[in-house]
């Protein structure tokens, strides 16, 4: 609970900055608290050095504000531990496995941390080596990227809903004067079979005729048409309204588009590249490619991902475990990742 608030009159005076108070001084007292046990003055006292190192092993950038909050749940914590000892719970069989795990908890966070140190100790020397054997990895690029969804949005989607709806003046209008559209021709109404309707001018009607469509649009793009006249055909065909996606991606990297798409010229059109929702079209434009000293930080967090990554391997290689399924049961399959190459597109066609 927040402490009540004071008249103003009785606002206590500023207390000294933390960094100013010695390392003995006490910061934490628990009135009552002591072991052995003493007749009078029985109290424990947390000192600023040990309360800091408390705080250091478990959140280093915690503001004061939040400490006072630890300082208040630790004397309780010290409080409820006193009391489990006082009444034999130490001694128990669980209290026993619980300390078990926390150490090794506590081990394994202390060894991540310590692997977390080494592998981010990167000089400028071994950034600036690794930036030269990997400098296509800092290419940037302008691309233009179509997308030709798989398959069309139902063609009779807001007419199914709008005849659903008693309240639409559409549907009232329709329910009153059925037929109205064929008796002014003078043509008997097409029967249509339940729950399909004749898809709309320009929509495609299947996935077959969006693959086919992908097709066309791609090669319509190698031969120069302009990306975004091509992107509004697919989502118009595909039965998506609203206005398209943008096709032009600025600084685009290796890593934010399908493999093999940097190794296009300037100028050239990838193939039709696919996968589980759309189409996907790229047509490579200028290449540029960052300065070691713009890179620099990018470079150190990238080397420092790669040794963390390879110091955890080597430890998880240390061991096998073995599961009984007979206990556990078979093991789940894995999913299989997104996108092409592994990879989730960005700014893909909107659902519906």
């Amino acid at each position: 609970m927040p402490p009540a608030a004071q008249p103003a009159a009785s606002t206590p005076a500023a207390t000294p900055a933390a960094s100013t108070l010695a390392p003995d001084a006490p910061v934490v007292t628990i009135q009552g608290l002591c072991d052995p046990p003493a007749a009078a003055d029985c109290k424990t006292v947390i000192k600023k050095a040990e309360f800091e190192g408390i705080i250091q092993a478990f959140q280093p950038q915690m503001k004061l504000p939040q400490q006072r909050q630890v300082g208040t749940s630790y004397g309780q914590l010290l409080t409820m531990a006193a009391e489990a000892r006082k009444r034999g719970l130490d001694k128990s069989a669980r209290v026993q496995v619980r300390t078990k795990i926390a150490v090794m908890q506590a081990l394994a966070g202390e060894l991540r941390d310590s692997m977390q140190e080494q592998a981010g100790n990167v000089s400028d020397a071994d950034a600036e080596k690794y930036y030269n054997e990997h400098k296509a990895n800092y290419e940037l690029a302008d691309v233009e990227r179509l997308i030709i969804p798989r398959a069309p949005l139902p063609a009779d989607k807001d007419a199914a809903k709008d005849k659903d709806d008693p309240d639409k003046p559409a549907a009232k209008t329709a329910a009153k004067k059925p037929g109205t559209a064929a008796a002014k021709a003078g043509t008997k109404a097409a029967p249509t079979k339940a729950g399909t309707a004749k898809p709309k001018t320009g929509v495609v009607a299947d996935e077959a005729g969006m693959a086919a469509l992908a097709a066309k649009l791609r090669a319509r793009a190698a031969a120069g048409e302009d990306f975004a006249k091509l992107q509004a055909e697919a989502f118009a065909a595909a039965n998506i309204k609203g206005a398209p996606v943008e096709t032009k991606v600025s600084k685009a990297t290796r890593a934010t588009v399908p493999p093999n798409v940097f190794d296009l010229k300037s100028g050239e059109v990838s193939e039709l590249i696919p996968d589980s929702r759309a189409f996907f079209v790229f047509k490579m434009g200028a290449k540029t490619t960052t300065s070691f000293e713009d890179a620099k930080n990018d470079v150190k967090t990238a080397m420092k991902n790669e040794r963390l990554q390879e110091a955890q391997k080597a430890v998880s290689e240390i061991t096998t475990t073995t599961l009984n399924d007979a206990y556990f049961g078979p093991p789940e399959p894995t999913p299989a990742p997104g996108g092409p190459g592994g990879r989730q597109p960005q700014g893909g066609p909107p659902s519906n």
